[in-house]
């Protein structure tokens, strides 16, 4: 059976106001249980999040198109937390994909990617992004905003990026953000409780083009670095 979507809390201005430039009236919030399910062994699977275990939790809908065509595939975010970190499954719905980077930090976004931008303190504008494309080749970034950010060179240890196998119809890519590791990047201790900011992506920039995020982002064109939009992760237990 499938799980229900997240709820979303959205604020519009009463009497057609002009938006303030924080998006706090279209902001969403996700709230991220304790894991009962450990991530799937996704590599040379086909993947149904009808059927996985780790998906009977509520998600989060990738539903927002802000810009592009008629192509809006289906895509969704579950996300659980245990004592190491957060545990982050990505999927869409799609006929066919494109992964033709293979090499980690490559332009992964320019295929059928998964995107998870994670901001894990509220009074650091840094924020971390980790791109995944359908190959399970990533790109992992942190620094505050597009043009101040630093790429890494290798995946971190204990992060476990997958991708699932894709035969037509749904196809995942997962990871762990270990607390630890946010830690280390950002230099200080954190509360592992939250509340967190961030946002979830779907794209492809080659044979499908779309864009799509869970919270509604505005902007002239398509821009997921936009902190801004960022809605609120909350972890509950």
């Amino acid at each position: 059976m499938c799980a229900r979507p997240d709820t979303v809390l959205s604020f519009y201005p009463a009497g057609g106001a002009t938006p303030p430039l924080h998006h706090d009236w279209l902001m969403k919030t996700y709230v991220i249980n304790p894991a009962v399910h450990p991530l799937p062994a996704l590599s040379g699977r086909v993947f149904d999040p009808d059927v996985e275990p780790f998906c009977r939790m509520p998600y989060a809908p990738i539903d927002h198109y802000a810009w592009g065509g008629e192509y809006r595939p289906e895509a969704r975010a579950y996300v659980a937390w245990d004592d190491v970190g957060l545990r982050a499954l990505l999927c869409a719905n799609e006929p066919t994909v494109s992964a033709k980077v293979t090499a980690f930090g490559g332009a992964v976004w320019t295929d059928s990617c998964l995107e998870f931008f994670l901001q894990p303190f509220g009074d650091d504008t840094r924020y971390v992004n980790i791109e995944i494309n359908a190959a399970g080749a990533a790109l992992i970034g942190v620094g505050a905003g597009r043009d101040h950010r630093r790429v890494l060179q290798a995946c971190p240890a204990d992060m476990e990026i997958l991708a699932s196998r894709h035969e037509g119809g749904w196809w995942a890519a997962a990871c762990t953000v270990p607390f630890g590791w946010l830690e280390e990047l950002f230099g200080r201790p954190m509360d592992r409780r939250g509340p967190f900011r961030g946002n979830f992506y779907s794209c492809d920039e080659s044979i499908h083009p779309h864009f799509a995020s869970w919270s509604p982002i505005v902007a002239p064109g398509p821009d997921f670095h936009r902190p801004e939009g960022f809605g609120s992760l909350i972890l509950k237990g």
